[in-house]
């Protein structure tokens, strides 16, 4: 993919934070690339110990599976196409074996395919037409052993929610509903066991956590604010043991990590800087128990990777 990796010229001294928290993000281990293409959606799983990274752009429907280590990509496996872009993907695992669900609303279809080494990236499992919305957001979620789906639109505010497995029929939902903003940033994660969500709209630049379950009626929120900018850039980890946000705004290129959580003392920046770019797409990983970041920017497609200390 005309991959290029370095370490010079990136401005580091931009993005190692104002010092106030202790660095997260380790810069002197960065290293920075340019690709051929803008991918997003960027969808990370593991196989056999190690990580892989299936991409997606726009430009000419592009789809691409290799492998991923804290170096950039390594072994290519799939480098293709698809007929329609597939705006929304949601990995998953079933009886231990990796699958996706991809859901287009240019063509209004959704498929499920395997999600591996040995997928031809063309293959599917099952596949069916919309859900009559455009639905922008989709995350994943599980429950008592079960996968689930959350999808948002932003044509009509409306979301549902439905269990996700290779027997969906793509008809059946659990529960469904409308919001009075559209939540482009939809972040799930665990605390103490259970599953919640974290939203945040570019309305008002409001956020809110929630539960996120097949028994929540959508709109009770545990705690909710708003901020200074939209972060619309976001991937979330678990660092020492406490789900880690990072967050990213085109408004001065800013970032901040914030620790997701129910509890309203958790409510400060761990680190924070700006970057000397925008990067509209990110995704994390973890290698030798370490996290790190993986963002590109789509103006100038350039990317880079950053060990999270």
């Amino acid at each position: 993919m005309n991959e290029k990796i370095d370490t010079a010229g990136f401005n580091i001294g931009n993005i190692a934070g104002n010092g106030k928290a202790g660095n997260l993000l380790n810069v002197k281990g960065m290293k920075r690339g340019n690709w051929s293409y803008f991918f997003s959606p960027m969808v990370r799983f593991e196989e056999n110990g190690q990580n892989f990274l299936f991409s997606h752009s726009a430009d000419g429907n592009k789809i691409k599976l290799s492998s991923l280590t804290s170096e950039g990509e390594g072994q290519v496996f799939i480098d293709d196409k698809w007929h329609w872009y597939y705006n929304s993907q949601v990995p998953f695992v079933e009886n231990g074996k990796n699958y996706i669900f991809c859901y287009s609303n240019r063509g209004n279809r959704w498929f499920i395919s395997e999600l591996s080494t040995k997928w031809d990236g063309q293959k599917e499992i099952k596949n069916g037409q919309g859900f009559g919305n455009d639905y922008d957001v989709m995350i994943p979620f599980n429950e008592n052993g079960k996968n689930y789906i959350f999808a948002h639109s932003s044509s009509d505010k409306s979301w549902f929610m439905t269990e996700l497995s290779t027997n969906w029929d793509g008809k059946n939902r659990i529960k469904e509903g409308r919001w009075a903003r559209f939540y482009k940033v939809l972040i799930p994660f665990v605390e103490n066991g259970r599953s919640y969500l974290f939203a945040h709209s570019a309305q008002d630049n409001r956020w809110f956590v929630s539960e996120l379950s097949t028994k929540w009626n959508g709109q009770s929120e545990l705690r909710c604010g708003n901020w200074a900018r939209y972060y619309p850039s976001v991937t979330a980890f678990v660092h020492l043991g406490k789900p880690i946000a990072y967050f990213h705004s085109e408004k001065d290129r800013r970032w901040f990590m914030w620790e997701l959580s129910t509890d309203r003392k958790t409510d400060k920046d761990l680190n924070n800087g700006n970057l000397d770019s925008f990067y509209d797409t990110v995704t994390s990983f973890k290698e030798n128990q370490a996290c790190y970041i993986l963002a590109q920017s789509s103006k100038t497609k350039e990317f880079f990777i950053c060990p999270v200390l």
